[in-house]
């Protein structure tokens, strides 16, 4: 077979063309930090980063999340433990009214102080966070939870609805809680018959019970108003709880970030040092061809015949 001269140009030439887009390439990726700079290079690594890619993203997600339940949380602690100590006045209030030697008068001053400290806590139950949200309704975060109904009895116009939100791959979290959940109602027997009387119509009675005098009425109260400060106490208990879980949950998120992130620079990211040292070698051989193509082009018959 004769090889011509200028298929051994040719050759040299593309070859030549080849190790120079090979270290193009390289130089490329030390430029950007990458290994893989289109995903035809490495359609397999290409897929396994761009799914890592997606899981950090997520993780981003999440994180946003957490600081969204932790905001709501600690609106939430905060009223309750404003509404603890308030109802914690009332029962002393309570406990006081059932003194037989109180006077009219004194019931009556009571009686003041316990409406003042009903519209405190009406307040509290309808507090806002800082998107101005109704904490306690549930999903329906622009309806004032409680609110008198056409009757002017004081009624919760939440829904039963808890928005869950996604803190991780397999796990959701509450959002928020229903108010009548967090300040409930109480069964009430009358006559051998039960009825279920809400949290701020009990507060109600207590204070009607002061100016009517009804000792009766009064010592319904206190056991009652008992009731209600102990379920307070029940559902902040509820929100410490819920912090810690969340709090646990945010550990587990940087761990997983972490994770990820670890998975995806071992599979993005360029080593230097391995990177610089194949470019020194794909230089040095790029200029060694050169060397020999110009001597071996600079050579002809004429040459072998003098």
């Amino acid at each position: 077979m004769k090889v011509s001269t200028s298929q051994v140009f040719d050759r040299a030439t593309t070859q030549m063309a080849k190790q120079q887009a090979k270290v193009s390439e390289m130089q490329t990726q030390l430029a950007t930090g990458k290994q893989v700079l289109r995903p035809s290079d490495s359609p397999e690594q290409a897929a396994l980063i761009q799914r890592l890619s997606t899981a950090l993203d997520r993780q981003d997600v999440y994180a946003g999340n957490l600081d969204a339940i932790n905001s709501r949380l600690g609106a939430e602690e905060a009223a309750l433990m404003t509404a603890e100590d308030v109802m914690q006045r009332v029962r002393e209030l309570a406990v006081q009214a059932n003194n037989a030697t109180l006077s009219t008068g004194d019931r009556k001053i009571i009686a003041s102080e316990v409406s003042a400290l009903r519209d405190q806590l009406l307040s509290l139950a309808n507090s806002q966070d800082v998107s101005g949200n109704y904490v306690f309704a549930g999903s329906m975060v622009r309806t004032k939870p409680f609110a008198e109904d056409a009757s002017g009895t004081l009624v919760y116009q939440g829904d039963q609805n808890r928005m869950l939100v996604d803190v991780s791959d397999q796990r959701q979290l509450a959002l928020n809680r229903p108010g009548n959940e967090v300040f409930p109602s109480v069964i009430r027997e009358t006559d051998g018959v039960s009825e279920r009387v809400g949290f701020f119509n009990v507060i109600d009675d207590f204070g009607a019970a002061l100016l009517s005098q009804d000792s009766q009425e009064l010592q319904n109260s206190l056991a009652e108003v008992s009731e209600l400060t102990l379920n307070l106490a029940v559902s902040i208990a509820d929100v410490g709880s819920r912090m810690r879980i969340v709090e646990t949950q945010v550990e587990s998120l940087a761990d997983a970030k972490l994770r990820y992130q670890t998975l995806l620079s071992g599979a993005e990211d360029l080593d230097y040092a391995t990177a610089i040292t194949q470019l020194t070698s794909e230089i040095m051989s790029l200029e060694a061809g050169q060397s020999s193509f110009a001597k071996i082009a600079q050579l002809s018959l004429f040459d072998y015949i003098r």
